[in-house]
């Protein structure tokens, strides 16, 4: 009878998901990963581990990782409780994934560092580099930690299915490999190495007392563009955040342009790029296969936008050029 219960389990394939976190630290967080794993077919493991409950069974947790699929770790706006190998229990937990090549997932939340005393810092820092070589996602709320769970492992975990080999997605034929990738990659390097993309914005210039309304026409590359919007969407944003910036960046390096345009100006502010420039510039990027909507908020009025696997990697040759 055990036979075949193990063999009957077996077929299912559900892959078996580790996730690594300090439940005082994450609190009701842990619900949401838990419940995203479930959704897409996985089987969320947790010990929730903390110091009352008695023995850190350390032999048991690594079998339970080595037999692991997929490894997740959640870090919230602390280290963690600390073992005693002076390391926090997750950091000890993470360490030991990436020592056994397993894919990890890091769900790493943008912690408020200024109350924090400066080891408890340095620590915190040291377990976000760790992940850095990897998958690793941003978040502020709980709502950005469903969206960003749901958009890394939808990839990640097939309904029913399960994971395959690594990189933890269903294997191309040759054909597809031969055709679709290198075109959808072809059509982003096309639409990068554009030499400019023209964009309106108007910007308030004073002088004298007096307020003008210029516009101007600015040449900006795709790169330039894409740089100072994508720098903020490794996590879910609203269109109003990535029109913020890019406004931001024209008003501080385009200042000139503006102000040369009334004798005697003496400030600029209130820079704005034209609606339909906006819309069209990310409907280039999504067409290029950077940018993706993630979701809408119940009113249906902000959209949310966020890197794609594509966007990170441009974004990271963006950041870290080639010598």
């Amino acid at each position: 009878m055990d036979l075949v219960v193990n063999k009957e389990m077996k077929q299912t394939n559900q892959p078996l998901v580790y996730i690594c976190a300090d439940s005082k630290d994450v609190g009701d967080a842990l619900y949401t990963v838990h419940r995203v794993v479930l959704q897409l077919g996985g089987i969320p493991v947790n010990l929730n581990y903390t110091s009352e409950s008695g023995e850190y069974d350390w032999p048991l947790i690594t079998k339970t990782i080595d037999k692991s699929d997929l490894f997740i770790l959640l870090v919230g706006d602390s280290y963690g409780e600390i073992s005693d190998t002076s390391e926090s229990y997750i950091h000890r937990e993470a360490v030991y994934a990436k020592s056994k090549k397993k894919n990890v997932v890091a769900l790493l939340k943008n912690a408020e560092l200024k109350n924090m005393q400066p080891q408890d810092v340095q620590r915190l820092r040291t377990l976000h580099r760790l992940t850095m070589s990897g998958i690793f996602k941003y978040w502020n709320l709980k709502e950005d930690l469903l969206l960003v769970c749901r958009q890394v492992l939808r990839d990640l975990l097939k309904p029913q299915l399960g994971l395959t080999d690594p990189p933890l997605i269903k294997k191309q034929s040759k054909t597809e490999e031969d055709t679709h990738i290198p075109l959808h990659e072809a059509i982003t390097e096309t639409l990068f190495n554009m030499e400019s993309y023209e964009m309106r914005f108007t910007g308030k210039v004073f002088a004298h007392g007096n307020c003008h309304e210029v516009t101007r026409t600015i040449s900006l590359t795709w790169d330039m563009a894409f740089l100072n919007i994508g720098v903020m969407m490794t996590a879910p944003v609203s269109e109003d955040r990535m029109r913020a910036a890019l406004e931001a960046f024209i008003e501080d390096q385009y200042r000139d342009e503006f102000m040369n345009a009334i004798e005697s100006s003496h400030a600029l502010s209130n820079v704005r790029c034209h609606d339909h420039e906006f819309q069209r510039l990310k409907a280039f990027l999504k067409g290029a296969g950077v940018i993706e909507n993630v979701a809408k908020e119940s009113s249906g009025l902000r959209s949310y936008w966020q890197l794609t696997q594509i966007g990170e990697n441009r974004l990271q040759k963006l950041l870290i050029p080639s010598n």
